[in-house]
């Protein structure tokens, strides 16, 4: 039980800024974005067992409960009006920086193996040197700066694809 706790806790930490800001963007209203959230990982730790990936599982748990939060408010909504693309989100006319990037990070993730993803957590995240994030992973500096840079560029190719070529397209 403490275990699971334990998880549940840290994944409420890293997971409920994105959550919440995915929703206000939607409902644009504190107090429902907040009892949205709170019903969210409610959800989230009732189901908490069955869970394999639970970014996966908050966001598809966060479009059904805004859609049935749209419906009690509005009637029958689809659910694709209300989410076109989350990572395209207004607020005040700003898209949400955070989802985007994390989405960046996710995809990227996807194409490459784990020493990737760690490595660009030490030098982008943690502020490690090539040489420091080398030592850690066994590399060389060249090698880090060569991994490195293909990272980035992927990352800069994702962002163009959403339309994003330089940082002001962010706010």
């Amino acid at each position: 039980m403490a275990i699971k706790r334990d998880k549940f806790t840290e994944d409420h930490k890293k997971y409920y800024p994105l959550i919440f800001s995915a929703v206000f963007t939607k409902v644009e209203n504190i107090d429902d974005a907040k009892d949205i959230c709170q019903e969210v990982f409610i959800r989230y730790y009732e189901n908490f067992e069955k869970v394999i990936d639970s970014r996966k599982w908050l966001y598809g748990t966060l479009r059904n409960v805004v859609l049935e939060f749209y419906r009690m408010d509005k009637g029958n909504v689809d659910i694709d009006d209300v989410f076109k693309d989350i990572s395209l989100t207004f607020v005040n006319g700003f898209r949400d920086a955070r989802i985007i990037i994390s989405e960046a990070m996710e995809e990227i993730a996807n194409f490459n193996n784990e020493d990737d993803k760690i490595l660009f957590d030490l030098v982008a995240v943690y502020n490690y040197s090539y040489t420091e994030a080398g030592r850690q992973m066994g590399l060389t500096k060249r090698q880090v700066e060569y991994k490195y840079r293909q990272i980035v560029d992927k990352i800069i190719s994702y962002l163009e694809k959403k339309g994003i070529r330089n940082f002001e397209d962010l706010l």
